[in-house]
């Protein structure tokens, strides 16, 4: 085992931090001027509500900024901006670089993260090893052969952990499938209801193809259907 790791921490990038307290102003002057010439409401109400909001952001932000990653010759450390985690090197079941589901709808956000998974298999985000931060492949590689290395050589994954693991992948990937099914489906099912406009169908036919059966029912219908049968399929796999 090598004793003479160097300690490595990982933060918000200072163009990022600037990024971010610009957005957080800009934010607040505009709450500002709709709250202000609101004269409708009371004077108390507008400025406890301003006070509740700036304290909000303060808090945002000072939060954001103590969030990082790090790690030493006995642990790696996640920091969110809630709570930390302290995860042994012998504990860690794996580290991985995963897409980020979130970064088809938002804009600027990274694309790859990296997680690690601890003993009772739970996953946690490492803050800031993302593709906005780092170069994922270098750090991965850096982080997997520091645990590799401190982990002990007994080690061994735990089989309980592996399933927990297996089963978390298979859910968010039944969920991920799930949903693009149901985008997809969006379009036919819009056809479907407005298909009585064009056609002469039976009175019973017609209800039965009304805007709330079709989308209200139809698209849940759709997502449970594709990720159940995702999920299961996946587990017998």
């Amino acid at each position: 085992m090598r004793d003479d790791v160097r300690p490595r921490v990982y933060r918000m990038a200072p163009n990022r931090k600037r990024a971010f307290l610009v957005v957080i102003g800009v934010g607040t002057l505009a709450m500002l001027g709709v709250v202000l010439p609101a004269d409708d409401l009371p004077g108390t109400w507008r400025f406890g509500f301003l006070f509740v909001w700036a304290a909000l952001m303060g808090w945002l932000f000072y939060a954001t900024l103590r969030c990082s990653t790090s790690f030493d010759i006995k642990a790696l450390y996640a920091r969110g901006m809630v709570r930390g985690r302290r995860l042994a090197w012998e504990d860690i079941q794996d580290i991985r670089a995963e897409p980020n589901p979130a970064a088809a709808m938002q804009r600027g956000a990274a694309e790859v993260l990296v997680h690690a998974y601890g003993r009772d298999g739970s996953k946690v985000l490492l803050p800031f090893v993302d593709d906005l931060h780092v170069n994922v492949e270098r750090e991965l590689g850096l982080l997997r052969t520091t645990w590799t290395e401190l982990r002990g050589e007994d080690w061994a994954p735990d089989p309980q952990a592996a399933v927990t693991i297996e089963r978390r992948d298979a859910r968010q990937a039944a969920l991920m499938l799930g949903f693009g099914v149901t985008m997809m489906a969006t379009l036919p099912l819009t056809v479907l209801m407005l298909l009585p406009l064009f056609v002469d169908m039976p009175g019973w036919l017609e209800s039965t193809l009304s805007p709330l059966t079709v989308m209200g029912l139809g698209l849940p219908l759709v997502f449970l259907l594709t990720a159940v049968l995702s999920y299961r399929a996946r587990l017998r796999r």
